[in-house]
């Protein structure tokens, strides 16, 4: 504590000092100060899969664009400017941008797609798993490329990913993994990767050749900072120190956002939050045992306690703005109805314990409420906090895990599947099916609906509706909250509203000005 106390004392002397000058010199330069909490590790596009993409994003890019949802167009063009696939749904031609280059100089063209994308596939980790149904790459021409599949593939879906998506330089591909990882970065996006301090800062430079071009009052130069507190986070956006500031916490957004120097932006995000119930181990085996714990769960004071408003109770597995969503009856706070389940489950009541696991934050918290509550109708819970990784080992052994598990989960492209079958699916050897849950029923529905994206999006969305419907019988989560995607950066800074789009993480900053 003495040590916090002393760094918060000196963040409150510096605000007095330094905010204005220090303002003035990232306006002057033109340089954007980016507070982050994240300290990035894998440096390699195809391997990378997780937070490393809100830098990555800003270096490499993608063929398609998805745009937010209510956007007059579900696309966008990337790198290719247009794309059609076969009747069949398995090949798909993609026409390539003319004039890209890459940090090094080199020509984007249909070689290097192939090179790239051969590359992830090859290396088998990260998202690789998105292409494992593509069967063969063709340079078609300088500026056309075909992605053949082996089955109906939703290949325009895949290649507006943010994980496994990125196109790759050739020379960079040709150094290879490890080269990458130093870190190193060759891509096609507007600014080059500069000067990294690992678990300090990041430095992005502006990209001269970038294909998109540059315009008065865009930042030449962006420092990501990593600020692992995030009280200083929170003390350097509100004092100048930094003009975007991420992952600040949520009971500050209010009063952040009535600062006339501050602005706080929201919309809704296709990341939601969840508690898996193990199908498998005893009490929560029972049926009816895990449909008492999902009305044990008091929904609106998550949302309004817990999140401070900053999300909105699920109505279904899936975030209600992804397409395919569907809106099934859920369980809602009732401790009556909880009581009757538990009585009906035939479960003595000497055994009415289940076991918790989470991480910190708001997991915590809401496992702490949910102790509270289940204890009213005679329900033990264990509270068992820990490190994502050390947990996460415990969970996939049925040996080891616990009752319920803490889960938080966004797409790798935009699809239901990447919820549904990633975490529902029947697994040989489990990696997030945490809930270890298998039904015949829902595996072959989700496997058509997924055949089905490539070619025909409304039968797709019909066997994701059923799937979810059917999920929801079963009951192997509880569902309590979408929540949304936030950015918060000071007012001078215009453009932030172009990176409010769920599919995702990245703030891009070539689209920021000031």
């Amino acid at each position: 504590m003495k040590f916090k106390r002393t760094l918060m004392a000196g963040l409150m002397a510096l605000s007095i000092t330094a905010p204005l000058t220090s303002g003035l010199v990232y306006a002057a330069n033109n340089t954007l100060v980016v507070a982050d909490r994240a300290s990035f590790k894998d440096w390699d596009p195809a391997s990378a899969f997780s937070e490393e993409v809100r830098v990555l994003g800003n270096i490499y890019e993608t063929l398609v664009v998805y745009n937010a949802p209510g956007s007059a167009e579900e696309f966008s063009p990337g790198l290719a400017t247009s794309w059609e696939s076969s009747d069949n749904g398995k090949t798909w031609t993609f026409k390539l941008r003319h004039g890209v280059k890459f940090h090094d100089g080199s020509a984007f063209n249909a070689a290097a797609v192939k090179k790239s994308i051969d590359y992830v596939k090859e290396l088998k980790q990260g998202a690789a798993f998105v292409w494992k149904g593509l069967d063969a790459i063709e340079a078609l021409a300088d500026d056309t490329v075909a992605l053949k599949f082996k089955s109906p593939t939703p290949a325009n879906l895949i290649a507006a990913g943010q994980y496994a998506a990125y196109i790759i330089a050739p020379a960079a591909v040709e150094k290879g993994h490890d080269w990458m990882m130093a870190p190193n970065a060759i891509g096609t996006g507007p600014y080059k990767l500069g000067q990294v301090e690992q678990g300090q800062q990041v430095v992005l430079e502006r990209f001269d050749g970038y294909w998109g071009g540059w315009k008065e009052g865009q930042f030449d130069r962006v420092i990501v900072k990593v600020v692992s507190e995030a009280a200083t986070r929170t003390q350097m956006i509100k004092n100048g120190e930094a003009g975007v500031a991420w992952d600040i916490p949520l009971d500050q957004l209010k009063v952040l956002g009535e600062n006339p120097s501050i602005k706080v932006s929201t919309a809704p995000s296709w990341k939601n939050f969840q508690f898996l119930i193990n199908t498998q181990k005893y009490p929560t085996n029972n049926l009816a045992f895990r449909q008492a714990l999902q009305y044990l769960w008091d929904y609106e004071s998550v949302t309004k306690d817990i999140l401070h408003g900053y999300g909105s109770v699920s109505k279904g597995p899936l975030p209600t703005s992804i397409w395919g969503h569907a809106s099934v009856p859920m369980a809602s706070y009732d401790l009556d109805k909880a009581r009757q389940l538990l009585e009906a489950s035939g479960v003595p009541k000497q055994d009415w314990k289940v076991s918790m696991q989470y991480i910190s934050g708001i997991y915590a918290n809401a496992a702490e409420l949910f102790q509270a509550t289940a204890s009213q109708v005679g329900v033990e819970v264990e509270l068992l906090p820990g490190e994502w990784g050390v947990i996460w080992d415990k969970a996939k052994k049925l040996d080891t895990a616990p009752n319920m598990q803490s889960m938080a989960w966004w797409p790798t492209y935009p699809t239901p599947s990447d919820w549904l079958f990633s975490e529902f699916h029947t697994e040989k050897t489990t990696l997030f099916n945490l809930s270890h849950y298998s039904n015949p029923n829902f595996d072959q529905l989700i496997e058509e609906a997924a055949a089905l994206e490539g070619s025909d999006r409304a039968k797709s969305t019909e066997k994701y509706v059923q799937a979810q419907q059917l999920l929801a019988k079963d009951a192997p989560a509880i569902w309590y909250a979408d929540v949304q995607q936030i950015r918060v950066s000071r007012k001078d800074i215009k453009g932030m509203e172009k990176s409010l789009n769920p599919a995702y993480e990245a703030i891009l900053y070539y689209n920021l000005n000031r």
